[in-house]
């Protein structure tokens, strides 16, 4: 009987790619051990293994992240307006460049439902820190984020000057989500989805680890491209997610091709 490709085989042709090279390596080691058992053939494990990083990451960024975070900061800098130096800079990533046109409205709503918090938890961030000059925070607010590109989590600390609050952030593997903060508020942004393409039941896996009030949580309602329009209903994947995690819908709104909800801790 064939033995199952070995995994740091898998592992070190993934990170070779220039694509994918930049990624968390647990992240990735994680993929690489899901695709070795799955497959005798390294050759098969290695595509399987690319297509389910694709699908978890490259498929939403256009260019270096990190990049585009240091362009904000140099923009305002020099004296570009904070908001349009984060539009800028935003569109380099799909999630963020798709909310661009509601920003107001779509911010508006989330501190209609949740305040002004001080501690705030962004998680599988992307580009989304580049939104804190819409999201209303206290004085003083600590926004934590994380994400698994290294470049990102390491250059997204310098937004705090920038933007008037702490942002902290750490590479994290949401599949396994031990270690995560207690906040306020917690962003789960076009994630779930992505999450549960890696691992059916890591969404709630999520948020069974939370400590906080209050999740506000998006789902995308048709493909990046726009010309697939998704079939599942926002509010069912909502309930599934939810089962079970301690947290129950509160409140729900939309905006263009985005369903976005609000999670509140459930009564024990």
């Amino acid at each position: 009987m064939a033995l199952p490709a070995d995994e740091e085989a898998v592992l070190q042709r993934v990170l070779a790619s220039a694509k994918y090279a930049g990624l968390d390596e647990g992240f990735v080691r994680r993929i690489a051990g899901e695709a070795s058992a799955r497959f005798r053939d390294q050759n098969a494990a290695a595509r399987y293994a690319r297509r389910k990083l694709h699908q978890a990451v490259g498929a939403f960024v256009t260019g270096s992240l990190s990049d585009a975070v240091r362009a904000c900061v140099s923009a305002i800098a020099a004296g570009a307006p904070v908001r349009d130096a984060s539009l800028a800079a935003m569109r380099r990533h799909a999630s963020t460049a798709e909310r661009a046109a509601v920003m107001d409205a779509f911010y508006r709503q989330i501190e209609a439902w949740c305040g002004r918090p001080s501690t705030v938890a962004d998680l599988g961030c992307g580009l989304g820190p580049l939104a804190i000059p819409w999201l209303a925070t206290s004085l003083g607010a600590t926004y934590w984020c994380c994400d698994v590109d290294l470049g990102l989590t390491g250059a997204l600390p310098a937004l705090s000057e920038p933007f008037g609050v702490t942002v902290i952030a750490q590479a994290q593997d949401l599949v396994r989500p031990a270690g995560l903060p207690s906040a306020e508020l917690v962003l789960l942004l076009k994630v779930v989805t992505t999450l549960e393409q890696q691992h059916t039941g890591a969404a709630r896996d999520v948020l069974a680890a939370l400590d906080a009030p209050r999740v506000v949580v998006s789902l995308p309602r048709a493909s990046l491209s726009a010309r697939r329009r998704y079939t599942a209903d926002p509010a069912e994947v909502i309930r599934s997610v939810t089962a079970d995690s301690g947290y129950a819908p509160a409140g729900h709104a939309t905006f263009g091709d985005e369903s976005l909800y609000l999670l509140a801790r459930s009564a024990p």
